[in-house]
């Protein structure tokens, strides 16, 4: 017994010649009917799928990379993983690249040149096709080295364009405005901001409209009522007990995005400091997390799904088309009210 199963142990892994020889064709019309050409029929594409599917029987991708110049794969590069921010776009993107036969490559770098340049050139190696990277840093060197290459490159928030180099930002400014404007309605002038981490673009332009937007309606700009955070539930935290250090507290916070208003929010319940009757909190993101806790989070919310979808499209444009020009697309931002805002007390007064 024991003899016979090893004789009939496992079996070895399909080739394309025995594809080929169950499905009657030759090797090449099994190789163009896997890349989609159109010299092959429909009726003899469909044998072949058949015999692909029946033999189990697996492309070496590798080797039709280096034969076609075409891997079917896409990079992104994101800065933190544990933000939801971030898995929820991947949820988004990785559904269109699959309906398009493409896989998504995925390279986890913290938000600095040196993560973004190692990051860049292990995609690299791996003869991607194109490059999703999210956000953007300041610094263009990480993005040069695909840029050169031909490599077709979709930035979060860059606000710059150029050959084989597209950019996706959000309407930040839009988002602000609807914000300010809705505090300011409520009653709020002392509306405060934690910012994000320093090096990243999107920081600049989420604090460049924050501040523009209070002097459009009116509102001073006090500057310590800014404060830095890291994009992450402790720095919002953190922030927030340093303001309600301040003789003359903030009625308002608004937060680089949802994580860090989610902090602002945790450290106001340890501090036994009401929400939103004492003080109002904003995010930005509208993440999925923001109306499952209590308060629920009124934010600035931005579709993950439009942002995949538009970056994939500037992928498949710069790669097919456009003679491999960028162009600049923007997505829209919508203030979602809910009940972490209210109107301001008359009175506000120094925690203990």
């Amino acid at each position: 017994m024991r003899q016979n199963a090893e004789k009939s142990g496992p079996k070895k892994p399909a080739t394309m010649r025995d594809v080929a020889r169950h499905a009657g064709v030759s090797v090449a019309t099994v190789s163009r009917a896997l890349d989609g050409s159109s010299l092959v029929t429909e009726e003899t594409a469909l044998v072949v799928r058949r015999a692909v599917a029946k033999l189990n029987f697996v492309p070496n991708i590798s080797a039709r990379t280096l034969k076609y110049g075409q891997s079917h794969a896409i990079g992104v590069i994101v800065p933190d993983l544990t933000n939801p921010f971030f898995s929820e776009f991947l949820r988004e993107f990785e559904a269109l690249a699959s309906a398009n036969g493409q896989v998504v490559l995925l390279a986890n770098a913290e938000a600095s040149v040196g993560g973004a340049l190692t990051s860049v050139r292990q995609l690299l190696m791996r003869l991607v096709d194109g490059v999703v990277v999210l956000p953007s840093l300041d610094e263009l060197e990480p993005y040069q080295l695909l840029t050169l290459r031909k490599v077709p490159t979709v930035a979060i928030d860059s606000r710059r364009t150029g050959p084989c180099f597209s950019d996706v930002s959000l309407m930040h400014e839009e988002g602000m405005r609807q914000a300010i404007g809705y505090l300011k309605d409520l009653g709020h002038r002392k509306i405060a901001f934690i910012g994000g981490s320093s090096g990243l673009m999107i920081s600049k332009l989420r604090l460049d409209a924050f501040q523009a937007s209070l002097k459009m309606h009116g509102i001073t700009v006090r500057h310590e009522y800014v404060r830095y955070g890291n994009y992450r539930a402790d720095g919002g935290d953190r922030e927030l007990r340093n303001l309600m250090l301040l003789a003359d507290r903030p009625t308002a916070v608004i937060g680089v995005n949802d994580l860090t208003a989610l902090g602002a929010l945790r450290a106001a319940r340890t501090l036994n400091i009401s929400v939103p009757n004492e003080i109002s909190i904003v995010g930005f993101d509208g993440i999925e997390l923001d109306d499952l806790v209590s308060p629920s989070l009124t934010t600035m919310s931005v579709s993950r799904k439009l942002i995949a979808q538009s970056c994939h499209g500037a992928l498949e444009e710069m790669r097919v088309g456009r003679n491999g020009l960028g162009r600049q697309l923007y997505i829209p931002v919508e203030l979602i009210v809910r009940q972490s805002t209210g109107r301001p007390l008359r009175k506000m007064t120094k925690s203990r």
